[in-house]
């Protein structure tokens, strides 16, 4: 093996890391998010179109009569959620339910861990790219 396919084998292993760890976390913030409306229900007894209006993260559209979240409802799931989905909204949304719902709940200590294990991954996905 001379040093160009030393060069291109590293290459390919640190895109196939890349590629994991940007699924991993593809999957994670559409579980984080499914949490977080779950979590905002139970702490509220509210909707998700409440959550959407009353954090002002999110759009709500009228749809005939009715009002819709079709950004927010992207993002939950994996097979509709943006090639680049917009991890500010996740995160603010992660945040928002947390610091407005104080039920104490393994619903709560769920979404408490994997907004943390989110921000870690981010994280490491910036120093990647």
């Amino acid at each position: 093996m001379n040093l160009d396919d030393h060069d291109d084998h590293d290459f390919r292993t640190a895109s196939l890391a890349t590629d994991q760890l940007n699924g991993d976390f593809r999957e994670q913030l559409v579980s984080a998010m499914l949490l977080a409306i779950q979590y905002w229900q139970q702490a509220t007894f509210k909707s998700k179109l409440d959550l959407a209006m009353e954090s002002g993260i999110w759009t709500a559209n009228q749809d005939g009569s009715t009002l819709v979240t079709r950004t927010l409802d992207k993002y939950l799931r994996l097979s509709t959620l943006p090639k680049r989905p917009h991890t500010e909204e996740v995160f603010r949304t992660l945040h928002y339910v947390l610091n407005h719902c104080d039920k104490h709940s393994a619903l709560r200590e769920q979404l408490e861990s994997l907004t943390d294990k989110l921000i870690i991954a981010h994280h490491q996905l910036s120093l990647l790219s």
